[in-house]
């Protein structure tokens, strides 16, 4: 898919620069993971991407600087709600909701599925992962699906 194609068929999105072999390889060292090739081609096109407040995590990158937000916000929640070394953010809706993609730490898959789960805090002000619900086959169908909200 040319997911920076895609993009640029509506004004409305805001996307980087694309991500270069190193800064890829970056991520899955940082995580301890091997990233799928769909995501991988994602970020080479684009980096990130968002739609107003709503965003698809990854390598913000312009000419002077490089932001791993995957990473980051990974980890992160690997920290506060031990959140499983197998998945990654995608999209981090603060104290409602998250996007998380299945990964792998051994091979590099073509593509794997997309899960969603609600996050609630508990008494004491901890993050509560909810359970977790497949929303999409691919990484190309969550895509698609948050195309679908700048058109």
């Amino acid at each position: 898919m040319d997911y920076l194609a895609r993009l640029k068929e509506s004004e409305e999105f805001e996307y980087w620069l694309g991500a270069d072999k190193e800064q890829i390889l970056y991520v899955e060292k940082e995580l301890n993971i091997k990233l799928p090739k769909q995501y991988k081609l994602f970020l080479s096109q684009c980096g990130m991407c968002n739609f107003g407040d709503v965003s698809i995590l990854g390598i913000a990158k312009d000419e002077n600087t490089v932001n791993y937000s995957v990473v980051d916000v990974t980890k992160h929640l690997r920290n506060e709600i031990n959140l499983s070394n197998d998945l990654i953010v995608l999209n981090y809706e603060v104290g409602e909701y998250l996007t998380l993609y299945k990964v792998s730490a051994e091979q590099e898959l073509e593509d794997n599925p997309i899960y969603g789960a609600e996050i609630k805090y508990d008494g004491a002000e901890k993050i509560v992962l909810g359970k977790k619900e497949k929303i999409f086959s691919s990484f190309e169908d969550f895509f698609e699906d948050f195309i679908e909200l700048g058109s």
